[in-house]
């Protein structure tokens, strides 16, 4: 008969190699086993968990793709994908490769449980629910209806450039981007700005809410099992809210938008003639209350500011940040501008049509969002039932895969072999088989039936405020450092964008470079 310490010493042995034979099981797991990757990361998400928490998580998968090749494994069960022709197979309107468990951190909670947005959501139908009714609000058609709301913000910070450039002051030009960013999308959500711009200053930390959101959010979508215990646990969030004044100020979105709707209800009438999402989406709910239920009205109200602002100041950062960088581009786009207001082109508010007319500023707006896309982490996907093959490698259903649009937008077979370098030229040059190629794999708005529903606002927003600026004010680099610096928390946001802005003295077109 065994004793205690035999006993004890067999059953370390029995549970070393139960724990061994797992982590050899999920090591070579059929259909992954010969594909490359970190040693570490085929056993566990642990190496995921440190590649997130870094913040360096855009520049890793260039790293592993360039090492490994367009396959890499970057889990037991996950794998990074670079090969542009996967784009349409993973992300097109087949709809059968379904978002992972990877989002659901990404949920909002909202009156006692979590709320996914039509981004977070993973089940196919509820999507469609909710963006049925909606979605046309969206358009490119109907930006022209929030363009007043713009050209009030872009004249707002016009006047206070004025003042840096009067002074001669260094300022920080990406949060001042950031701040223009959210009061235009509070202008036109709302139908009143949230005076980042006046006050100057994070208002009520709606920002640092909302990056704490996407840090954690990043972070435990590495292993969103645990997110049920964690901030997915409504009595966890409960205790902590009530014993850490910091977890209920963090995201102060969902009373910000509870307020918004109260205040429009008290103050409007159902024949108002505001032209705002809330009020659009309000008389939506007034006449249709099952396709429009106030959850789901709270739902793309708080989606338009989570979602909204972030992605257009990193834009538009990487933008100006080009521009600046790149001289010759600067120049050139300066003079496609002046010569439009030359020819009368050009209204004092340029508008959505007009911009849309000038085509060097709309291939440096899609160049610099190719270099720098929003998101700097794999699109996830499962691998439906029947498989995927890349090439030779069979992936079997239920693998996670991903692209990283980091990685696509650097493909010298696709961007040619200055895809490292700020040539907006590529966007024009190209014969048309070859923009089609490039469009199918310009991934900053994601792709198929995910795309980002916002990114007409985006667009809008860059497109009329870029040239009213560049016409009137001259910016030059004035940071002691030669580059920006990026921390990736889901978004690859920018700081350190430091400049000086002079009136444009002279607004002579130059015919050299028509």
């Amino acid at each position: 008969m065994l004793n205690l310490h035999q006993f004890t010493g067999l059953a370390a042995l029995l549970l070393s190699l139960t724990w061994i034979a797992s982590l050899l099981r999920v090591r070579f797991r059929p259909g992954l086993r010969n594909i490359p990757g970190p040693c570490l990361a085929a056993y566990s998400r642990l190496w995921n968990v440190k590649i997130a928490a870094s913040g360096d998580a855009h520049e890793s998968f260039r790293r592993l793709h360039e090492k490994y090749g367009k396959l890499v494994r970057v889990g037991p069960n996950h794998v990074a994908i670079s090969d542009p022709a996967m784009i349409p197979v993973i992300y097109g309107t087949n709809n059968k490769y379904l978002k992972t468990g990877f989002y659901d951190p990404f949920a909002t909670p909202y009156a006692g449980e979590l709320m996914h947005s039509m981004f977070s959501i993973t089940d196919i139908i509820q999507h469609r629910a909710l963006k049925r009714g909606v979605a046309n609000k969206y358009s490119l058609s109907f930006m022209k209806e929030f363009e007043p709301q713009v050209n009030d913000c872009t004249n707002k910070f016009a006047s206070i450039l004025h003042e840096y450039a009067d002074s001669n002051q260094i300022f920080d030009l990406g949060t001042w981007l950031q701040w223009y960013a959210f009061d235009v999308i509070g202008a036109i959500t709302f139908n009143r700005t949230f005076a980042f711009m006046e006050e100057r200053k994070d208002i009520n930390d709606i920002i640092a809410g909302i990056e704490g959101g996407l840090w954690y959010g990043s972070i435990c979508g590495q292993i969103p099992n645990f997110h049920p215990w964690l901030l997915g646990n409504e009595p966890v969030m409960s205790v902590l809210s009530d014993n850490i004044a910091a977890v209920e100020a963090a995201n102060p979105v969902p009373k910000i938008v509870e307020d918004a709707i109260k205040d429009y209800d008290t103050q409007n009438s159902g024949d108002s003639d505001r032209t705002d999402f809330l009020a659009l989406f309000r008389k939506e709910s007034e006449k249709s209350p099952d396709n429009m239920p106030h959850r789901n009205l709270m739902n793309h109200l708080m989606n338009n500011l989570l979602a909204g602002s972030d992605t257009t100041g990193i834009s538009l950062r990487a933008v100006f940040y080009y521009l600046i960088m790149n001289p010759r581009s600067y120049e050139k786009l300066v003079n496609e501008i002046l010569l439009a207001d030359r020819e009368g082109k050009a209204s004092k508010n340029i508008t959505l049509a007009e911009s849309s007319q000038m085509l060097y500023l709309q291939a440096c707006i899609k160049e610099a969002m190719r270099l720098h896309p929003g998101v700097g982490f794999p699109l996830e996907r499962y691998v439906p039932e029947e498989g995927l093959k890349v090439d030779d490698v069979f992936l079997p259903g239920g693998t996670i895969v991903g692209m990283n649009a980091w990685v696509v937008h650097h493909d010298r077979i696709i961007f040619g072999d200055d895809a490292d370098e700020f040539r907006p030229e590529r966007w024009i040059e190209a014969k048309p088989e070859e923009l089609g190629v490039m469009e199918k794999c310009f991934l900053s708005f994601g792709a198929g039936t995910r795309t980002c529903i916002g990114k007409n606002i985006s667009m809008m927003e860059m497109s009329k405020m870029v040239p009213q600026l560049l016409r009137d004010f001259d910016f030059s680099w004035a940071s002691e450092q030669k580059t920006w610096q990026i921390k990736t928390f889901w978004f690859a946001k920018q700081s350190g964008v430091f400049v000086r802005v002079h009136p444009r003295a002279k607004k002579e077109v130059k015919e050299s470079l028509l």
